[in-house]
């Protein structure tokens, strides 16, 4: 079953001035990790709140990454009101509604 990790973080002055550069190269880093399908950046300015949408394949892997290496890496990077939270998918029901639940792109039949 499919898990989605969702993390919100309030960045430190040092995350908040990296470059766009910086924030690509860490994504294709990313892109390697193993278990994960997919992930949506996210960013409120105002507020100085960034986080990510994950979509894993399975909960092992979801939580290898969250619990053993993203929380510490944001913490070392001075993040500060840290929330990383795990959610299994409803895959029938996101598929009706155009999710893309696999990392080649093409949805499993509901």
């Amino acid at each position: 079953m499919a898990i989605v990790l969702q993390v919100n973080f309030v960045a430190s002055p040092a995350q908040d001035s990296q470059t766009a550069d910086q924030r690509e190269a860490r994504a294709r880093l990313l892109a390697n990790q193993p278990g994960l399908i997919w992930k949506v950046w996210i960013s409120d300015a105002a507020t100085k709140t960034r986080g990510g949408i994950y979509l894993f394949t399975d909960r092992a892997s979801a939580e290898a990454w969250g619990d053993a290496t993203l929380r510490g890496t944001l913490e070392a990077a001075g993040a500060t009101n840290i929330s990383i939270r795990y959610f299994d998918v409803n895959e029938a029901a996101s598929l009706i509604t155009h999710a893309t639940l696999r990392r080649d792109g093409v949805a499993a039949a509901a």
